[in-house]
């Protein structure tokens, strides 16, 4: 199981510990033991253009999910990307009085839900 994550320097997160979250989500399925899931961490500007580009929304979403669902010739099974607006994950923790991670959890359980409906 590959779990890529990409973020911003300036975003203080636990990459192992998002990699942890993910994995913890993901053996809740049953997949094959060779996948891979791209999460990416953006700010406020690129998650409302990737929506305009791709869902022609105009607004800034928590979790975009761009399923991709499709083998490779390695064997591997490439899920597709995740990508988290990270500004807004950490509004929303202290809007609601929790931790950060706690919210991207939940984003993560969302945005994986909706890249593994197609499966």
């Amino acid at each position: 199981m590959r779990i890529l994550i990409k973020k911003d320097p300036r975003y203080p997160l636990d990459v192992k510990e998002i990699r942890s979250i993910a994995k913890s989500i993901l053996s809740n399925y049953d997949l094959p033991d060779e996948i891979e899931l791209s999460i990416n961490f953006v700010g406020k500007r690129k998650a409302k253009s990737l929506n305009e580009d791709y869902r022609n929304k105009d607004y800034i979403p928590k979790v975009l999910a761009f399923p991709m669902n499709e083998k490779g010739p390695d064997g591997v099974l490439r899920l597709g990307d995740l990508v988290i607006c990270f500004p807004l994950a950490r509004k929303e923790a202290r809007q609601r009085q929790r931790m950060v991670n706690e919210i991207i959890e939940e984003l993560l359980e969302h945005g994986m839900n909706n890249l593994l409906r197609e499966l």
